[in-house]
């Protein structure tokens, strides 16, 4: 049954900070989404035959990314996998026509077959198109792309050999030199030959990862060809154990290398510091207790799922967001900007209403186009026989979270939505519609995914920029680089990054918003390597900015869809 609706909900917002004689100011705000059930054609499948496996609960994942080159995102869905052997779908590329995403009747070489969790799209040879790495749990699949959208199978050829059970992923050029490599995260040791089922109240359930043992995450260093070396050991990373999910990369020490964020299920995080620049040798080191963002709030270990990071005050650099199980508020670690940081989720708002919930997607986004950045959840249960033991008062399927900014502290906006309750699973950023605003996809467990369309477009002036590195001295993904722009004689900052919360894989291009009497913006971009640009970008348009060679391409957004 098709579900579209235009949700415009007027809610009552107070502020979050304490209460005084004054009485709060109310706004009105809107839901700013249309939710559309029907524009994807595929149904997720865990492989679920009733033994609950821990795999089967967790997935998966996805990337939009343009495969064919024509201008339009298209959507690459990852797909479980039966243990006992039984035939699934298997994993599809969706080509985008009229706003719709549907398979080709041919082939596109990338349908994968194998258990999958995840998935990241990127330029792995620097040839100019979008390749896919697919993480499983099983063997990995590195898949590169001859610019038609027709993929190629090249996992052994190009030395990766990755058994292990995977679960996210994300590219970051390590040694900066133009070049992509790969970092892959794994969950726990499972084998079915050892499975023993977990009960609850005489009930089997899906057991909790506490039930397994964490292996390390792995590093594969591209040679500057599209050939790989596990440096996984030689790196230092193969000492720390843990149950990774969610994955980021970014500059935490202002050191002008990328570092890795890593969420662990049920153990302490990861903050892995890249000591290339200190030490010219590929290590890591984990600095996440020092810093602060190994735990959740009252300093306990707790169940991370997906991962963001943005400026969310608006300071020039970027905290820290961690989704978490029920009964754990979602973390949000504040930076001082010296590489030390602290857990703020009650003190801005985002902590208290995520404590009934079980959260995985995220993704920090301006939903309402008003220079401050919103944060939106998804959220779903792992227990799939959950209301048995409550009642009923914790359902499996659960409603999403939006959160808007009102300033530095966070008010959630989450209406009763007249549409179906799912599991969501991954959230996964783009334009959609190419009309200027970020549109959602969230995948849901044993059902389709959800289009979120934003119908913002058009209400404030907004920059498009694609960057593209020359594929010498920079990737051409420019994973990495950090982009500044002034709004009000006040500097805006950004990180560039593909891959953050959970199991997803984003639209490449950025999206800057300007103030309501602006038309153009002085935009500089300090590309990854130290290389700095500077120029004046118009708003209403994507332009394609080559480093070395600025604007070579501008494409007016669409009009936006009549709601």
């Amino acid at each position: 049954m098709k579900i579209s609706c235009i949700i415009s909900l007027m809610i009552i917002i107070a502020s979050c900070t304490p209460q005084s004689e004054h009485k709060p100011t109310s706004e009105v705000v809107s839901y700013p989404f249309v939710v559309e059930d029907d524009l994807i054609d595929f149904t997720h499948e865990s492989g679920a035959r009733g033994l609950r496996h821990i795999g089967e609960s967790v997935g998966s994942g996805g990337a939009l990314f343009d495969a064919d080159g024509d201008g339009d995102l298209d959507l690459y869905l990852i797909q479980g996998a039966a243990i006992d052997g039984s035939a699934l779908q298997g994993n599809v590329l969706l080509y985008q026509h009229d706003g719709k995403f549907s398979k080709s009747e041919k082939p596109c070489g990338a349908e994968d077959s194998e258990n999958g969790m995840s998935c990241a799209a990127g330029d792995i040879d620097n040839d100019g198109d979008i390749d896919l790495y697919v993480v499983n749990n099983g063997p990995d699949r590195l898949f590169l792309n001859d610019g038609t959208g027709h993929f190629t199978d090249v996992t052994k050829e190009r030395g990766i050999n990755m058994p292990l059970f995977g679960s996210s992923i994300c590219f970051i050029d390590v040694e900066l030199d133009g070049d992509l490599d790969i970092f892959v995260g794994h969950y726990v040791e499972f084998s079915i030959d050892s499975f023993q089922p977990c009960m609850r109240e005489h009930l089997e359930v899906y057991c909790a990862p506490k039930n397994y043992s964490g292996i390390p995450c792995s590093l594969l260093i591209n040679d500057g060809n599209g050939f790989f070396s596990d440096a996984s050991a030689s790196s230092g990373l193969s000492a720390y154990l843990g149950k990774a999910l969610g994955v980021l990369t970014s500059d935490v020490d202002n050191d002008g290398d990328q570092d890795l964020y890593v969420a662990n299920d049920g153990e302490a995080n990861f903050l892995l510091l890249n000591q290339w620049k200190e030490t010219g040798e590929i290590k890591f080191i984990d600095d996440a207790y020092v810093a602060g963002v190994a735990l959740g709030e009252g300093a306990k270990e707790e169940a991370g799922m997906g991962v963001e990071a943005a400026d969310l005050d608006g300071d020039g650099d970027e905290e820290i967001l961690v989704t978490n199980f029920e009964a754990q508020t979602n973390s949000c670690y504040r930076n001082d900007g010296g590489g030390m940081f602290l857990e703020t989720s009650f003190v801005n708002g985002i902590g208290p209403p995520s404590i009934p919930n079980v959260a995985f997607g995220i993704r920090v986004l301006d939903v309402n186009l008003d220079m401050l950045p919103d944060i939106f959840i998804a959220n779903g249960h792992v227990i799939d026989n959950i209301e048995n033991f409550t009642n009923g008062q914790t359902l499996f399927a659960q409603k999403d979270q939006l959160f808007i900014n009102e300033g530095g502290t966070f008010k959630e906006v989450s209406p009763h939505l007249p549409a179906e309750l799912k599991v969501g699973r991954a959230l996964i950023s783009g334009d959609i519609d190419n009309d200027g605003d970020l549109d959602l996809i969230s995948t849901s467990w044993e059902s389709s995914p959800r289009v979120l369309r934003s119908t913002s477009a058009g209400i404030a002036p907004v920059i498009g920029i694609h960057l593209i590195g020359d594929g010498v001295s920079c990737h051409r993904d420019a994973i990495g680089a950090v982009i500044k722009y002034k709004v009000q004689g006040k500097t805006i900052t950004r990180e560039h990054r593909v891959q953050s919360s959970y199991l997803s894989s984003h639209d490449p291009r950025l999206l800057l918003t300007l103030a309501p009497t602006m038309d153009e913006a002085e935009v500089t971009v300090q590309w990854p390597g130290g290389a700095s640009e500077t120029t004046i970008l118009t708003a209403g348009s994507y332009h394609k900015w080559v480093m070395g060679k600025g604007i070579v391409h501008q494409t007016q957004f669409e009009k936006p869809i009549p709601n």
